[in-house]
């Protein structure tokens, strides 16, 4: 939410010292959370509330139900659950730094937990539809983000962050250097995953250098510099609407399929909460549970 302009300069000091707080925290996502509390304070302009003292749990609810209503700016419809989750835990966070630091005497967010309806699954591609996918990519650039986000299970801000120094391909490996909660892992890179990466060095990323610019991003984008992970997003939207795949699919959703066909083909439990750098063995079973799911859907309809 970069592009609402906020004018209040005591709200514009407030995001700024909150955010310098959460990266003192190690939060991985400050920058999601900042971005939440940016709306928010952008919401209490609108509502000529100046002083973030005089919030009331009014207002925090009030703000809630705009939520509900307001459209979705990357498609159609409403905002997700998990959107409205995750602007409710940031809002949770600035008044808990606000009251940390008695700038105010005690959070308005700690309200009862709000009726959000259970968050929606995300969806998977199944084998065959990974391979159209690849299929329609209209350049080595595309395909090499598929493949870091499906052969690889990177996350968005992984790939997005991922340096050309980082990427191992005589080694047959991959290094994250600053993942999720800042942790590293190495992720060994397949043969066919290797060749997608290495023909995009080769022959096309070279194209996208700005003689001005000077970038060790391994995906560059259009203007010489490191593609945003909006942009990346961006990428995945356009080859799906290539395909003829109804399915709403983002990288996260590429993520997930491959933990999926992973599990399918008999991979260790350990292995893929390695390979995504989960931190709880926990997280990984959620693709085990949902694909017992699947194959228990599947036998009552052979039965």
């Amino acid at each position: 939410m970069k592009h609402l302009l906020v004018y209040n300069p005591d709200y514009l000091r407030i995001l700024q010292e909150f955010e310098k707080a959460l990266f003192t925290k190690g939060y991985a996502t400050s920058y999601m959370h900042v971005s939440n509390a940016r709306e928010f304070v952008f919401f209490l302009e609108s509502k000529g509330i100046s002083d973030i003292r005089t919030v009331k749990a009014i207002d925090i609810i009030s703000y809630y139900e705009y939520l509900k209503e307001r459209p979705n700016q990357r498609r159609e419809g409403g905002l997700s659950n998990s959107y409205l989750k995750h602007q409710l835990f940031a809002l949770r966070l600035l008044f808990d730094y606000l009251t940390d630091t008695k700038q105010v005497e005690g959070s308005p967010a700690r309200l009862p937990k709000f009726s959000i309806g259970k968050s929606q699954e995300r969806e998977i591609l199944t084998v065959e539809e990974i391979i159209q996918v690849f299929e329609c990519c209209k350049d080595k650039r595309e395909r090499a983000i598929l493949s870091l986000a499906y052969g690889c299970g990177l996350r968005r801000s992984e790939i997005k962050e991922l340096n050309l120094m980082d990427v191992q391909l005589s080694k047959g490996m991959l290094v994250v250097r600053d993942g999720k909660n800042h942790r590293s892992r190495t992720i060994p890179v397949s043969n066919s995953v290797a060749k997608e990466l290495r023909e995009y060095v080769l022959y096309e990323r070279t194209n996208y250098l700005k003689e001005d610019i000077v970038t060790h991003a391994f995906i560059v984008s259009d203007t010489g510099q490191r593609m945003t992970g909006q942009y990346l997003n961006d990428n995945v939207r356009a080859v799906m609407k290539r395909t003829d795949i109804k399915k709403h699919i983002t990288l996260h959703c590429l993520r997930h399929s491959i933990a999926t066909h992973m599990l399918d083909k008999g991979a260790d439990i350990e292995f893929v909460k390695n390979f995504l750098g989960h931190i709880s063995i926990d997280t990984s079973h959620i693709y085990s549970k949902r694909r017992k799911q699947r194959l228990n859907l599947k036998n009552q309809i052979l039965a």
